[in-house]
C-alpha cells in the first residue's frame, strides 16, 4: 500500500554505523541492538539537535524548543544535564572500540551535533523525495516513481512519536504535510503511467485514513473511472460528500465538484488529461530549476 509502514532495518539489519530513526518513536540502533537514550527530555533534546543538522542551537532556543514560554526554572540545568548524558552515551560507544563517529559539541553560539557516517531515516527520506520530485520535473516519470516509493518506505510513523515540545509539535505537523504532499505526487505519477488499477487500492487506503484530504479522493475517483469503474467513482464521491456535509456543513471543494460533473457527463478527456496538479511540484514549467543535488534534509520553517 502507498502509506504502509515497514521496519527500520534494511535488508539484513546489520551495520557498524549508528542508525537514527526520527520517523516513528525516536530510536538509535547499532546493528540489531537498540540503545538506551535516557529520560524523555534527554530524548527530546537529541531529536531537536538531529532536526537541525549542522546548525548551532543556543540554550535559549533549546529551552523554547522543549518547553515554550512556560519553561521551568531548572530548564537550563536540565539541558546541561541532558547534554552530559548524551555525551556520556557517545563516549561509551567510542570506548567500545567501534567508534560512533557522532559528536556533540559547543561551538560558540550553541550546541551542534554531527552524525558523521551514521544513517538518519529523515535525512534519507528527504533526499529521496527531493530527487523524486526533481526527476518528475524533468519528465523522468519511472525514476521519479522509484525514488518516491523508496521514500515512502522510510515512513514508519509520526515524527519522534511520543516526545513533547513546541518545536517537535510544529515539526511533526510540517513533516506530515510534506509526506502527504509527496505521496500525492507519487499517486499522480501512477496515473500518468497508466497504472490506474494499481493505484486504486492505495488510494482507497489514503482516502480512508485522511478523509478530509480531497486530493486523494480526486485521484481515486479518476483512477476508478479509468479502470472502467465509473459507477464506483460516483458512489465514492457521494459517500464522501455526505460525510463532509454532515460533519462540517460545507460542500466539497471546487476541484472535486468539477471532476464529479465531468464524470456524470462521461467526458472523454478524463481518459487522457494529465493527473499532475500544477502546484504539486512535479508539473513545473520549463523555467523551473530542477534540484540537481538533494539536500541533507529539508529543514522545517521553524528552525
Amino acid at each position: 500500500m502507498l502509506l504502509r509502514e515497514r521496519g527500520f532495518y534494511g535488508n539484513d539489519g546489520r551495520t557498524s554505523h549508528l542508525r537514527f530513526r526520527l520517523l516513528g518513536p525516536l530510536q538509535v540502533n547499532r546493528g540489531e541492538k537498540t540503545l538506551e537514550l535516557g529520560p524523555p527530555k534527554q530524548r527530546a533534546l537529541l531529536a531537536v539537535l538531529l532536526l537541525r543538522p549542522g546548525l548551532e542551537t543556543g540554550v535559549d532556543q533549546l529551552i523554547e524548543s522543549l518547553w515554550g514560554e512556560d519553561s521551568p526554572a531548572y530548564a537550563k540545568n536540565l539541558i546541561q544535564k541532558s547534554v552530559s548524558g548524551l555525551r556520556g552515551l557517545l563516549t561509551a560507544l567510542d570506548g567500545d572500540g567501534s567508534g560512533s563517529g557522532v559528536t556533540l559539541e559547543w561551538s560558540g553560539g550553541g550546541y551542534r551535533m554531527d552524525v558523521g557516517a551514521s544513517e538518519v531515516d529523515l535525512y534519507t527520506y528527504e533526499q529521496l523525495a527531493a530527487a523524486g520530485i526533481a526527476a518528475a520535473r524533468k519528465g523522468e516519470i519511472m525514476q521519479a516513481v522509484k525514488l518516491l516509493e523508496e521514500a515512502r518506505t522510510m515512513s514508519t510513523g509520526p515524527l519522534v512519536e511520543g516526545l513533547e515540545g513546541p518545536m517537535l509539535d510544529r515539526e511533526r505537523l510540517y513533516r506530515q504535510e510534506r509526506f502527504l504532499a509527496d505521496m500525492e505526487v507519487r499517486a499522480e505519477l501512477e496515473l500518468e503511467l497508466g497504472r490506474h488499477r494499481n493505484a486504486v487500492p492505495y488510494l482507497h487506503y489514503a482516502v480512508h485514513k485522511y478523509p478530509l484530504r480531497e486530493r486523494f479522493l480526486w485521484l481515486l475517483m479518476l483512477a476508478l473511472y479509468r479502470s472502467d469503474r465509473g459507477n464506483e467513482a460516483l458512489s465514492t464521491y457521494a459517500v464522501q460528500r455526505a460525510r463532509v456535509v454532515g460533519e462540517l456543513g460545507v460542500e466539497p471543494g471546487p476541484a472535486l465538484r468539477a471532476l464529479h460533473a465531468r464524470l456524470l457527463l462521461q467526458d472523454p478527456q478524463l481518459m487522457v488529461m494529465s493527473a499532475l496538479r500544477q502546484d504539486s511540484g512535479a508539473a513545473e514549467d520549463e523555467v523551473a530549476t530542477p534540484i540537481t543535488s538533494p539536500p541533507l534534509a529539508r529543514r522545517g520553517p521553524f528552525d
